[in-house]
């Protein structure tokens, strides 16, 4: 089944309603989630975390799972909201790559989308700390199914 891309209003308007009350999913709460920017016309999305003590590996840094987990929760709604919320993806894979230690504190996601498909998409992303130093980056592809909010 071909179905037409969703036009530019439609995103927006999508990326809207999501923005004022899509709920936060607690594994993105305790990361401290929290949307900066998304545009639709760029197909990037900007988020702020916020890593805790209780994120800490033994060395008493941020876990790199933790890294991994905030460009997922960046990469996976810009994905959602590019579709305007006809789909939610599901990842396929994710390569990570460590560039220096996440210690606690503000940190900062960069996503994009590469490819948007019918089925599968795929984007990447950049995880920054408070000073602007890049902690991480990765690719993300998932497939893209079938979303239906669930009814209140």
């Amino acid at each position: 089944m071909v179905t037409k891309p969703p036009t530019l209003e439609e995103l927006t308007a999508y990326r809207d309603r999501f923005m004022a009350g899509f709920p936060t999913p607690t594994s993105a709460q305790f990361l401290g989630f929290d949307v900066v920017e998304i545009d639709v016309e760029a197909g990037t999305a900007t988020i702020d975390f916020l890593a805790t003590d209780r994120m800490l590996n033994p060395a008493q840094k941020v876990q790199g799972g933790i890294l991994t987990a905030m460009m997922d929760d960046t990469m996976g709604p810009l994905m959602h909201i590019m579709s305007a919320g006809r789909m939610m993806p599901s990842t396929t894979d994710i390569h990570t790559q460590f560039h220096r230690p996440g210690l606690p504190g503000p940190m900062r996601c960069t996503a994009r989308i590469t490819r948007m498909g019918a089925t599968l998409c795929t984007s990447s992303a950049e995880l920054f700390n408070d000073k602007g130093k890049l902690l991480a980056s990765a690719i993300q592809t998932a497939m893209m199914l079938p979303f239906s909010p669930p009814q209140k």
